[in-house]
Order: C-alpha cells, then sequence, then structure tokens
C-alpha cells in the first residue's frame, strides 16, 4: 500500500472512530482496531498501537471541555485505585486469552446491555448521585472493577460498558457518564492500558502519529457537538452503536471458530 495512502487511511480511521466515541461515550476500537488488523497487524500488536492512540481521544475530548470540577469524587477514586490496576490485569490476561471468547462473551454482555437500557425509559435520563448509599457504592466498585479487566484485555467496548456502569450503578445522566468516561477511560484507563502493553508486546510506532492526529481531532470535535444534542438523542445513538457493536462481536468470533 502506498505510504500516503496508508497514513490518510489512518488519520481518517482515527477521526471517524473517535467523532462516534466521543459522542456514544465509547467504542472507538470497533473502527479503528479492526481497520489496524486489515491493514496488517497482528491482534496483540494493533491493541497496543490502539491503546496508544486512542489516549488522544481523552485529550481532544479535554482539550475542548476542561469541566473537570464537576466529577464525581468517590467514582474518580474508584476508577483509579480499583480500576487501573484492573486495566494492568487484564492486560496480562490478554497474552493467553481466546480471541473468540472475549468477542462472543462481550457481545452477549453488550446485547443485554441495549435490552435493559431500552426497558428502562429513564435510563441516563436523570442524575440520582445524590441517592448513592454506601452498599451501591459496593456493587459500582464490583463492576468498576470488571470493566477495568475487560478494557485491559480487550479495548473494544470497554467505553462503552464503562458508561452503563456510571448510569446504572454510579446514577448519572447520560450526558455526564461520557464525560467520566472520556476522562476516566478514554484517556487515564487507556494510558495505563498503553503503558502495560507497551513493557509486554510492540507497538507498530510508524502509525502512532496519525492514529493520535485523527483521535485528538475526533475527540475534539465530538465534544463539540454533543452539545447540540439532548440527551434522548445521545441515548439513542449510544444504544445504536452498542447494538452494533455487540452484533459485530458475535460475528467476529463466529468468524474466529471457523463458522
Amino acid at each position: 500500500m502506498n505510504q500516503v495512502v496508508e497514513q490518510l487511511l489512518l488519520f481518517l480511521g482515527g477521526f471517524v472512530a473517535n467523532v462516534l466515541a466521543s459522542l456514544s461515550g465509547g467504542g472507538a476500537g470497533f473502527v479503528q482496531l479492526p481497520l489496524l488488523i486489515f491493514m496488517g497487524l497482528p491482534f496483540s500488536l494493533a491493541l497496543g498501537t490502539h491503546k496508544v492512540a486512542v489516549v488522544a481521544l481523552g485529550l481532544g475530548s479535554l482539550a475542548k471541555n476542561h469541566q473537570v470540577n464537576n466529577l464525581n469524587g468517590k467514582a474518580v477514586l474508584i476508577f483509579l485505585l480499583l480500576g487501573c490496576p484492573a486495566v494492568v490485569l487484564g492486560s496480562v490476561f490478554v497474552v493467553e486469552l481466546k480471541d473468540w471468547i472475549a468477542e462472543f462473551s462481550l457481545g452477549l454482555i453488550t446485547i443485554a446491555s441495549v435490552i435493559y437500557s431500552a426497558t428502562k425509559k429513564q435510563f441516563g435520563l436523570e442524575n440520582r448521585e445524590n441517592t448513592l448509599t454506601r452498599r451501591d457504592y459496593v456493587r459500582a466498585a464490583f463492576f468498576t472493577v470488571l470493566v477495568g479487566i475487560l478494557s485491559g484485555s480487550f479495548s473494544s467496548g470497554a467505553g462503552l460498558m464503562a458508561i452503563m456502569v456510571m448510569v446504572m450503578c454510579y446514577r448519572m445522566d447520560i450526558k455526564k457518564a461520557i464525560h467520566h468516561s472520556m476522562i476516566l477511560v478514554a484517556f487515564i484507563w487507556n494510558l495505563t492500558g498503553a503503558v502495560a502493553m507497551g513493557t509486554m508486546a510492540s507497538i507498530h510506532w510508524n502509525w502512532v502519529p496519525m492514529l493520535v492526529a485523527g483521535a485528538f481531532i475526533g475527540g475534539f470535535t465530538g465534544t463539540y457537538l454533543i452539545k447540540y444534542f439532548d440527551a434522548v438523542k445521545i441515548k439513542r445513538l449510544f444504544q445504536l452503536i452498542m447494538l452494533s457493536s455487540g452484533i459485530l462481536l458475535l460475528y467476529k468470533a463466529m468468524v474466529h471458530c471457523g463458522f
């Protein structure tokens, strides 16, 4: 492939993937990771390269939206103190994990999450953080660790699942949950995962600059556009991307099994 075309494809893929991710709170890996594999990288190398690049999604979002003072302090502590070690643990697991097992399991969980959110009309449309109890935080911590392991071992879908945890367990509205996901998952967790993967697997550094540029501009653009969408439209976009992601994961699992 011509190098100019290759670099342009990397930029466009990174841009499109991260615009969608910043609007819905996640899912960049469903576009960017398969693109890297399609262009010739093996899974572990593609995953490490993707994690390095997608950190720029969080940076782009932060560059456009500096409002970090409205973060849920307890949620931030749980995501940092429990979630980051879980990401590292997941990065260790990915070396031994069969691709189809992760893809099939995550696909089922993703589709089930869409069904759940569709049956709850007020899902993500109201903020009830002030009603949380100690028991709620314990449950939230448990699911945060699970999603952290998922983020480290299988990047695609982690941001979307983190939003589900923030809405279901931390009782945030969808916009605030997306804001948290951009900072805690897209930036901090992916930075943690990139460092962990970088110590255990190689990273295709020649492709990183254009991916980073696409991710940064995509994150900035998506964060700018999100203010023109109300919570209902964002919820529908979130559900659509999650459903598409779940179907794609099940398809990829069947392909890896030889069906």
